[in-house]
């Protein structure tokens, strides 16, 4: 596997002013693993403290949150040396040991000099409950693998060279290539474990099962957040969701056995678990992006999930190689939204707010801090009204991306590109 962000952990290696960096994400999206990667290739040794698995590390913490001691008794307990400039230490499944999270500001402030990342998922829980070392810590996320990862997992390298230097004039042959990876990826998706499972054997319906486990286990997490929200309730959002993909979240759509501030809430908590994504609908007369109102809309983690929860039975438009195009335009989107999250794009929307008004755009993002509005076509027909609309009538911004299947092409502002160069 390799994955993109270990460029951002080598960066911050080499940084003059590096604090202790935390990296957040669902469960399940390769933290640890990326984290343990790179400790090899850029370290002497990694020293890793798994506050789930090792109880007896919490003690240390609790006496007191001097880094200096707390170090030397992790030396010792380890039967190791740890020699600050040259090995990693790794806290991972933070969340659990909140001392440890707390801790983190007097390593900053007083060694320095310490390689130190943390790893842990339901973050967003604990910092409700701690003081959180603001300004002492720096933080990445990790989303699922891209199309691009999956690509070079698949051995397709090359494949990947040629998209990204925005080919033109390509063969048939090779866009056809093109769109059957894209095809698998939007059944596989972007969780490392399934992408492994399908890069050995090919096999959706082993996919299958491991996205089944994947989602058995993230419900099994709905127990973490009781009584705070339901867990059936839960439940009934993420079902729902998966059915309203692209859509402006209305929560009485969501489950029709709660009240809406339940919902709300449980809409929140999926959200912080990060198995879903709010993205809002802002103004786009100048920066900075600001909400418009109270509408957005909301993505699941990953494609592979969504299609797995669902229940879409995919298989015939996989044959008839028009997966792109099918689940009313669903999947193109979420993929289209899954690309460009996990490159840190602050993703948003637009949509006319005024009563009767229906132009809306599916995406906005800044790009060399300008405006740039995406639409994502999952078909081979559509007018462009409301892109069209928004240029004509907001002079600020001077350009826009069309991602569908279809061709390299310019036409005044608008820049057609192939569904599979988002993200790129």
């Amino acid at each position: 596997m390799v994955r993109e962000k270990l460029n951002k952990l080598v960066e911050w290696k080499h940084k003059s002013n590096r604090k202790p960096l935390i990296l957040n994400g669902a469960r399940q999206v390769g933290k640890s693993w990326l984290i343990r990667e790179f400790g090899r290739l850029h370290f002497e040794q990694v020293i890793e403290i798994n506050f789930e698995k090792n109880l007896e590390y919490h003690q240390i913490f609790k006496t007191n949150l001097d880094p200096r001691r707390i170090l030397r008794e992790i030396a010792l307990l380890k039967g190791k040396n740890i020699s600050a400039k040259i090995d990693l230490l790794f806290f991972d499944e933070i969340q659990m040991c909140p001392e440890a999270l707390m801790a983190l500001r007097y390593f900053y402030e007083e060694m320095p000099d310490l390689h130190l990342i943390a790893a842990g998922s339901l973050l967003d829980f604990t910092f409700r409950h701690i003081p959180f070392p603001v300004g002492r810590v720096e933080f990445e996320t990790l989303h699922p693998m891209t199309f691009a990862e999956f690509l070079m997992a698949r051995n397709r390298k090359n494949l990947l060279e040629l998209i990204k230097n925005e080919p033109h004039s390509i063969s048939d042959a090779i866009e056809t290539l093109i769109y059957d990876e894209l095809q698998n990826y939007f059944v596989v998706g972007g969780m490392p474990e399934c992408i492994k499972l399908y890069c050995e054997n090919e096999d959706f319906n082993a996919v299958s099962e491991v996205q089944h486990d994947l989602m058995y286990s993230f419900r099994q997490d709905f127990r973490k957040y009781q009584p705070q929200v339901n867990s059936d309730c839960l439940l009934d959002i993420l079902e729902n969701t998966s059915k309203n993909i692209g859509n402006q979240t209305i929560y009485s759509k969501l489950t029709d056995r709660f009240t809406g501030p339940t919902i709300k809430q449980g809409h929140q908590v999926l959200c912080m678990a990060r198995l879903l994504h709010k993205i809002e609908n802002v103004g786009i007369t100048a920066l900075p992006l600001v909400a418009s109102g109270k509408q957005f809309k909301t993505f699941f983690l990953d494609i592979g999930l969504l299609l797995s929860t669902s229940k879409f039975n995919f298989r015939e438009a996989y044959i008839n190689k028009n997966l792109l195009a099918t689940y009313e335009g669903k999947l193109a989107e979420q993929f289209v939204a899954q690309q460009l999250m996990a490159q840190n794009n602050d993703l948003k929307y637009w949509a006319r707010t005024e009563p009767a008004a229906n132009a809306e755009i599916d995406f906005v993002i800044l790009e060399n801090n300008e405006i740039m509005p995406v639409e994502v076509k999952a078909g081979t027909k559509g007018s462009l009204k409301s892109l069209h609309y928004l240029l004509d009538n907001y002079k600020n911004i001077t350009s826009a991306t069309v991602f569908g299947k279809m061709k390299f092409g310019t036409n005044d502002k608008i820049n057609f590109k192939p569904m599979y160069m988002a993200g790129m």
